[in-house]
């Protein structure tokens, strides 16, 4: 539970400058171990170094891989960190007879083996073609890794789409996406917090192109040195990046139906110490009419509420980035990279609002008309520097800044038409919020034998900011006067400072990792046109530990606890009442605090002829847990706000496979079951709902030949659990066809259709309670054909 502690504001910085300077202090005293082998491999024949050349080193009494590395391009090699043991040395080379050396035992801290010889085993060959198949999904430790560039499907799937693919991922009814079920997570590119993702994120993930992105990497028990926000977990987008010596790249062309398009391109390049990469990307998504219904039924009154509307939205979004990155020497980097993003979209609404009598007749109604554009950019600005140790390269430090700026404009016309018993209404509204965010962060990992302890610090501030004004057209005049009650200006500052320590421990077949994150926390905000204030200063501490086991072949066990927080966000405070739709209206709630959540997980993962498993089950809990909650007033008005509303458990099963069939056929599965409870307070009176939730998601993927491909996905989501109701499930599919073609397959051409066997996808939320029922229903146009062009170009070493 966070402890409140006062620190003043001029302290705020102070305090991350000294986290730097302890750190930095801390590292010059770092030790490592002077125990080294080393020596130069060369070809037996004509002596010629041998670069890269595999080299493991091995406990010559249990055979167990101690390290490993490769030869320099001049044919040297250092190893350094071991313990005083016997061990043998195994060089293994393309081309070359595998070397086994035993080495003596150590009498000094160096062992120099001088030159050592390869016998080469080359023949000559008519022709030989080598084909590593890389596994559609990889199951780390800590993590699950979906490499996209595998999928047959990435050139035409947004990224949305795509990520409906990823184990622990869903996207429910509304186009949400969930980690585990939770939608409280963080999202990060290339490792970093990106302004990319501050805006929509539903919006944007539509708008980015799948070909932009290399892998998705989800991380469900973040180790200490990530942040602790985001109860789910982390979802960490790869893009393309670096690349080896030489060039490579690619261009996406694509159109859809409903009228859309994408394009994109990345292009990475790599000469001596420089390293450099590019891309950018453009797309828009027009949604075709969606309809939807409204109805609530007050018990209390015994009166009934009926909205029927219509709906399109068009969106356009651009990106591109670019990385530089130097080696000013063998064991020390230098990157600077720079990202920018755009979105534009309109949007037009018009609902039909009747109120009903017990026998149905109407006694209120009136047409609500709304028209919105919005806009929004933002860029990310960073430098990074990374120094590995000349004698041990696991020794790393690590240094990160970050400026990350965002800005949304938005504007809205919306008029209330009577029809029956009502007095219209004609208003304006626009707003403008900016946001701006520095991170300044220090990482070191020092090996200590087969060990590994890290430690770092990490500042984050972060400033925002809005104006908002609410204007109301005057009948007799016909001007718009400002309606100073509804308008909204407000100032929004919070800072994180934290540290953290980690120590990773291996003995025989076992693993442990643990660790505490501690986190101070200051929080500013001031909403002037409510004359509400929000200070909030305290102190957090989130251990974490996990504990593995290997198995037989290629199988492990793993038991883990994890603390996460939930802060609330600068719209769950924001007392400003929205006032678009006068019969539901919306607002944040100033007095909400962080809520805790604590997770217990075990797993199991193995990889048996070209199968790989992996299967969890988890609980989880939330004591203060913020909760949305909707409430029905005497004026037959519904309000909505969130507070800390009280308990949410968690207790799932997931389980993911991957397979590989006839070298031609990979089969993909998700599966997961959740059982959900809430248990709180709602106007005084105590509230529960539970249930079972689950999902299953399937791809299969099929190579015919070494140019035609052909791929199809079929997902379920059921209905999810709220603390008031529940939504309706969801059901998604899409089919796909793949032509490469071309010198060396190139280029390729794909076509796809999403939703072939059901036009129109229907999904509803229900909202009970003691005095009122409400549904919310919408009909939305699902299917869409795609045609893509896609264009690699490149010339590696």
């Amino acid at each position: 539970m966070p402890v409140p502690r006062k620190i003043n504001k001029n302290g705020r910085r102070s305090l991350a400058i000294a986290f730097l300077c302890y750190f930095i202090v801390s590292i010059a005293h770092a030790q490592t171990s002077p125990v080294k082998i080393k020596g130069t491999v060369v070809d037996s024949t004509d002596q010629a170094a041998l670069s890269y050349v595999t080299i493991v080193v091995q406990e010559k009494r249990t055979n167990q891989v101690i390290k490993h590395t490769l030869t320099s391009d001049k044919g040297t090699f250092e190893i350094t960190g071991l313990a005083y043991k016997e061990y043998q040395l195994i060089l293994s080379y393309v081309g070359y007879k595998t070397k086994t050396i035993d080495l003596p035992a150590f009498t000094s801290s160096t062992i120099n083996l001088g030159v050592i010889q390869l016998t080469s085993t080359v023949t000559l060959l008519d022709e030989v073609q080598v084909i590593i198949q890389k596994p559609l999904v990889e199951h780390d430790a800590d993590k699950i890794t979906y490499n996209v560039e595998l999928d047959p499907e990435s050139a035409t799937l947004n990224a949305l789409d795509l990520l409906r693919k990823v184990p622990l991922l869903t996207v429910d009814a509304d186009d949400n996406l969930q980690l585990n079920g939770n939608n409280s997570y963080q999202v990060l590119v290339n490792g970093k917090r990106s302004s990319l993702f501050t805006g929509n994120l539903r919006d944007v993930l539509k708008g980015l192109p799948a070909s932009a992105i290399k892998k998705v990497e989800v991380v469900t028990n973040p180790p200490a040195r990530y942040e602790a926000a985001g109860v789910g977990g982390i979802i960490n987008i790869v893009t393309h990046r670096k690349s080896i010596s030489g060039y490579n790249g690619a261009v996406n062309l694509g159109v859809n139906t409903p009228k859309g398009y994408s394009a994109g391109s990345h292009i990475t390049a790599s000469a001596g110490k420089l390293n450099f990469s590019a891309r950018a990307s453009t797309g828009t998504n027009t949604s075709p009419g969606t309809r939807s219904f409204f109805f609530r039924e007050d018990l209390t009154r015994q009166n009934k509420l009926e909205q029927t509307g219509e709906s399109n939205t068009k969106n356009r979004s651009q990106s591109g980035g670019t990385e530089l990155s130097y080696d000013l020497g063998p064991h020390d980097n230098i990157t600077a990279s720079y990202s920018l993003s755009s979105i534009t979209g309109n949007n037009k609404y018009k609902q039909l609002v009747e109120q009903l009598n017990t026998a149905g007749k109407q006694t209120e109604a009136y047409r609500n008309l709304n028209s919105s554009k919005n806009e929004g950019s933002g860029y990310d600005l960073s430098l990074s520097y990374q120094h590995t140790s000349r004698k041990n390269e696991q020794q790393l430090l690590s240094l990160l800044f970050n400026l990350a700026n965002n800005q949304n404009n938005s504007t809205t016309d919306f008029t209330l038409q009577p029809i029956y018993n009502y007095t219209g209404r004609e208003s304006k509204t626009a707003y403008n919020d900016r946001s701006r965010e520095y991170a300044l962060q220090a990482d070191y990992i020092q090996p200590l034998g087969k060990q590994t302890l890290e430690f770092g610090v990490k500042s984050v501030l972060e400033e925002n900011s809005s104006d908002y004004f609410y204007k109301t057209r005057n009948p007799e005049t016909g001007e718009f006067i400002l309606n100073a009650d509804q308008s909204n200006d407000f100032d929004y500052n919070q800072d994180v400072h934290a540290a953290y320590i980690s120590l990773n421990l291996k003995k025989g077949k076992w693993g442990l990792r643990s660790g505490v994150r501690a986190e101070q926390t200051i929080l500013d905000a001031r909403f002037r046109s409510s004359g509400t204030e929000v200070d909030q200063n305290y102190l957090s501490l989130f251990p974490n530990i996990m504990l593995s086991f290997m198995l037989k072949g290629y199988s492990s066990i793993k038991f883990s606890y994890t603390q996460r927080i939930d802060r609330p966000g600068l719209y769950y405070l924001d007392p400003y009442v929205d006032l678009t739709d006068p019969l539901n209206i919306s607002y944040g709630n100033p007095d909400l605090h962080p809520a805790t959540n604590h997770t217990m997980q075990a797993g199991f993962d193995t990889f048996f002829k070209g199968t790989s498993i992996n299967a969890n089950v988890f609980h989880s809990f939330t004591n203060n847990s913020i909760e949305q909650l909707t409430t029905l007033g005497t004026d037959s008005v519904a309000r909505t706000t969130f507070d800390n509303a009280g308990q949410n458990r968690n207790y799932g099963l997931t389980l993911s496979a991957n397979t590989t069939l006839f070298k031609k056929l990979n089969l993909n599965l998700n599966t997961g079951t959740n059982y959900i409870t809430f248990t709180s307070q709602l106007e005084g009176k105590p509230q529960t709902n539970n249930g079972f939730t689950y999902y299953g998601h399937g791809n299969v993927s099929f190579r015919f030949n070494k140019s035609w491909r052909a791929g199809g996905n079929v997902g379920y989501n059921s209905p999810n659990i709220l603390l008031q109701g529940k939504t309706g499930g969801n059901t998604w599919s899409s089919l796909s066809v793949n032509k490469d073609f071309l010198k060396d397959n190139k280029a390729s051409m794909s076509l796809a259709v999403r939703s072939p066997f059901r036009k129109t996808r229907r999904t509803s939320t229900e909202i009970t309670n003691a005095t009122f029922y409400q549904r919310r229903e919408s009909y939305t146009e699902m299917r869409q054909f795609s045609l893509s062009f896609n264009y690699r170009f490149g010339k590696l070493k």
